[in-house]
């Protein structure tokens, strides 16, 4: 489970939680447990109160740091927890409750520091800042909620989960949940950036010896151009705000306009670039990471809805600094392995998670291996798989083991088995065929349960892939282009044979590199964003309605979600994105 934390107020971009809707019937007849411990730091969180949504009990710690509720009618629960220490702030975990099965769910909330304006721990607040982007990147948070549900590689398995239900049928409105939780989550995560960045700022602030104001302020400026990244391609049009300090005495007037804060996003990046070591542990920001990440918002600004297609060029710049300062790692799978975690030539910035049942992520959740998942509330699109074969074969049931491809990609991506006790059994049908990504062992010798990794946000492949596509944008297919897509192809087939056509046509070679991208980078948060910056999510949906029973109800705004209800009561000067 995941733990998420929702402010009271937050530079007035307020969010509070409501019921989780459900949608469904609940059958009262039907019901489990939920055991709760919460701790703060590593002692019990006496005093917190323990409730949940839908309503049943208001439970209070002890000095056991536990609370059970029982009798807990089956269905989508959340559970929040409130600290006496931090009464404006919620933290909450979202979970199932099945028939005679007790949920246990664990809050680790780390020591809250005391801390004023005049002695704020400039480290600690920026090993927090990127410790919370925890809360955004997990496996069953950002890649299910945006990244490749609702195209051509995930949907959501009806009934398991009502949020993703709507966010895959793009019944997307203003009111619905996960809109005000990630809405939130960003601007308190943005709001704790801005606080050391304001710090940092006031030269009669003291700081530690071994602090560098302005590689300090280039690491929160790195995080902070992230973070609205995010929130622009989500939502569109984001409020921006660029201080935690708060004018009580007046409405909030933050701007409103997607070039003033990509204009914001480019500074705050070319700043990181300026100021930080070229190179460095790729779980921080550096030279190279923020070199990535701002290829990545000017390609984002050379596509759609913007279309300033002179971004490629800048684009293009970055990626060739950073072309050839990484490698591929060999073996695809490692790159997935926790083992490698430390020491990966091929990711750039990664996020991590330090282990344990809150802080680690992990398919365990929402998707994975049937008779692994706990909700198997996530499944692949029909026929995503027949995209690692190069022919126009598809898997029909019964499907023949072993299965002999030359793309090894498909093996580490697809769980073409289930678990069945201790037995792991293949699966003849495709229709019983689930994510695999993140998966760190021989299928024999598997503990699913303990499996854990850290989210590549960046990795060598992604910008190989990028790379071959800006030269194409600017130049054509030319042997750069041929070359950046093919190692990445070599890399999967394990020869030059499967090298791409050397006699391609623009169009024809950029519709290869977006292939590649599905496939090099499925499960990975890539997808969506890949289909609407060119302009092709409408296409991608209009086959998927064409091949399918459940049908995409979307709506050409619905490429960005709404801004949240609840900002526009509380904001009179927020504008609601058009359509919604």
């Amino acid at each position: 489970m995941r733990v998420f934390g929702s402010l009271m107020m937050i530079l007035f971009l307020v969010v509070s939680c409501s019921k989780e809707e459900t949608g469904k019937e609940q059958e009262l007849i039907l019901s489990g447990s939920i055991k709760v411990t919460v701790l703060l730091g590593i002692e019990p969180a006496i005093g917190a109160t323990v409730t949940t949504v839908p309503e049943t009990k208001t439970k209070v710690v002890t000095n056991t740091g536990v609370v059970i509720f029982e009798e807990v009618p089956v269905g989508d629960y959340k559970v929040n927890v409130v600290l006496n220490e931090l009464e404006d702030f919620i933290y909450f975990q979202e979970l199932k409750v099945l028939d005679n099965e007790t949920r246990n769910i664990i809050f680790e909330i780390p020591e809250i520091p005391v801390l004023t304006e005049q002695d704020l721990d400039v480290e600690l607040q920026l090993n927090q800042s990127y410790r919370s982007l925890q809360r955004i990147f997990d496996a069953d948070l950002y890649m299910a909620y945006w990244g490749d549900t609702g195209t051509d590689i995930l949907q959501t398995n009806p009934g398991a989960n009502y949020s993703l239900d709507e966010l895959d049928s793009y019944n997307i409105s203003p009111q619905l949940n996960v809109v005000n939780q990630v809405w939130t989550e960003h601007y308190k995560q943005i709001r704790q950036v801005n606080r050391g960045i304001d710090y940092l700022n006031n030269p009669n602030n003291v700081v530690a010896n071994n602090i560098d104001r302005i590689v300090s302020e280039a690491e929160f400026r790195f995080l902070r151009g992230l973070l609205y990244f995010n929130l622009l391609k989500i939502y569109g049009n984001p409020l921006l705000s660029v201080t935690a300090e708060v004018d009580l005495n007046n409405p909030p007037n933050y701007p409103q306009n997607p070039l003033t804060t990509y204009a914001q996003i480019e500074e705050d990046l070319l700043f990181a670039i300026r100021n930080l070591p070229v190179s460095g542990s790729d779980d921080r920001a550096h030279q190279l990471n923020a070199r990535g990440l701002l290829a990545k918002v000017y390609m984002k600004m050379a596509g759609f809805p913007l279309n300033e297609t002179h971004n490629y060029a800048k684009a293009l710049e970055q990626l060739n600094i950073i072309d050839g300062q990484f490698e591929l790692i060999g073996d695809y799978k490692s790159i997935f392995n926790v083992s490698n975690e430390n020491s990966n030539s091929e990711v750039i910035f990664r996020i991590a998670f330090d282990g344990g049942q809150n802080n680690s992520s992990s398919f365990n959740d929402f998707w994975g291996p049937l008779g692994v998942s706990g909700s198997d509330a996530l499944v692949l699109v029909p026929g995503f798989a027949d995209s690692f074969r190069n022919s126009s074969l598809k898997f029909e049931d019964p499907v023949g083991f072993p299965i002999e491809l030359g793309d090894g990609r498909f093996y580490n991506s697809i769980a073409t088995f289930k678990v069945e006790g201790s037995a792991v059994v293949n699966s003849a049908d495709p229709k019983t065929w689930r994510p695999l990504k993140w998966y760190n062992n021989e299928i024999e010798d598997v503990n699913f349960s303990s499996n854990e990794f850290d989210y590549p946000f960046l990795r060598y492949a992604d910008i190989l892939l990028m790379l071959a596509e800006v030269e194409n944008e600017i130049n054509g297919p030319t042997p750069v282009a041929y070359d950046a897509i093919n190692q990445v192809r070599r890399r999967a087939y394990g020869n030059t044979e499967n090298d791409v056509a050397s006699n391609l046509s623009q169009t024809q070679f950029f519709e290869q590199v977006l292939l590649e991208r599905k496939l090099e980078l499925c499960f990975e948060g890539h997808r969506r964003d890949d289909l609407i910056r060119r302009g092709k999510l409408q296409e991608v949906i209009d086959v998927y309605n064409a091949a399918n029973d459940f049908k995409k109800d979307f709506e050409p705004h619905e490429y960005i979600w709404p801004i949240p209800q609840q900002e526009l009561d509380l904001n009179p000067n927020v504008v609601q994105n058009p359509g919604y």
